[in-house]
This record gives structure tokens, sequence and C-alpha cells, in this order.
């Protein structure tokens, strides 16, 4: 029968060999601390670019203003054939429908969210943009197509800013401005 013996002694390779082990865990922490904060940095750096975007972009601001405080209707029969308005408000709302898209997709989190969201439910309350909507996704449901500024329509369905007779296309309450 053979005897199974333990060495009890530890050497100068044992206690080089757990040093390593330490500091390639303490070097395997720091990298990771790093690595967290250097994507940090990188997403404020992408939420501030769209910040800049969104506070210096002469469509965004122009369109803003028109939504926030004008009162003048601009959806209307000539819309669709305005040019300019036209695309400049699809911009306005193709990157307001990109910032919930990218909330959405946990790309930002909720507080990132929070810079952008004041101007979005301004937008969303806005009756023009409503009516805008409204003719969009009826066309779009009757060609098949998803609605432009789909995320952004999504954030209006789930924060309550369609009132019910939006769903219907007969509605009296919206203009009927596309052929649906």
């Amino acid at each position: 029968m053979k005897t199974l013996l333990l060495d009890n002694t530890i050497n100068y390779s044992d206690i080089i060999g757990l040093i390593s082990l330490l500091l390639a865990v303490i070097g395997g922490c720091f990298a990771l601390v790093q690595w967290r904060m250097n994507i940090k940095l990188k997403r404020a750096e992408y939420i501030k670019s769209l910040l800049d975007e969104m506070r210096t972009n002469k469509d965004i601001i122009y369109t803003y203003y028109l939504l926030e405080y004008d009162d003048k209707r601009w959806y209307d029969l000539n819309f669709h054939n305005s040019g300019e308005l036209e695309r400049k408000i699809d911009y306005t709302l193709n990157f307001f429908s990109y910032i919930c898209y990218l909330r959405n997709h946990k790309i930002i989190n909720r507080t990132d969210f929070s810079c952008f969201k004041y101007e979005i439910e301004r937008i969303l309350t806005n009756d023009q943009f409503q009516y805008y909507c409204y003719n969009l996704y009826h066309f779009s449901k009757k060609i098949k197509q998803p609605i432009p500024f789909f995320e952004l329509f999504e954030y209006a369905k789930t924060h309550h800013h369609i009132k019910d007779d939006f769903w219907d296309s007969n509605s009296k309450h919206y203009p009927h401005y596309l052929n649906f």
C-alpha cells in the first residue's frame, strides 16, 4: 500500500506564483474599472454631441420653436408639397425618433434620455404633429409600410399621447390630407 505524503513547505516559486496571481487579479480589476469609465465617458460624449446637434442645428431649432411656440397651422393641404418646411420637420422628427430608438434599444439609459424628454413631450402634444402623424399612420397602413418616425410614434403610443379616435381612419377630429 502506497502512502500519500503531503509537502507542507512553501518555497519561493509558490510565493512568486501567488504574488503573480494577486497582481493579475488587481490588474484585471483596474482594467475593468478603466474600461467601464471609458464607456461612460464615450456615452457622455455621444449624448453631448446629440445635445449639440439639437441646440445648434438650424432645422431642428426652427422646427422645435415652430412646434413649441407658434400657433400657426403648418400642417395643411400644401404641406406635402412645401419642400423646405416638410424637409425641416421631417429632419427634426427623424432626429427625435432616433433618440427614442436609442432609448428603446437601451443604448442610452433613462438618465441620458431625460436630456431630451422635455422636447419630445412638447412635440408629441402639438396638435399639428398629431395631425401629421394621423395622416402618415393611415397612409402607411394603406400601403402596408411602417410609419415614418416609427420610434417617436411608438413612444407617443406608449406614453398615451395619442387620442382614442386616432385609430379611426374616418375620424372627424383629424384632417385628411393624404389619400388613405
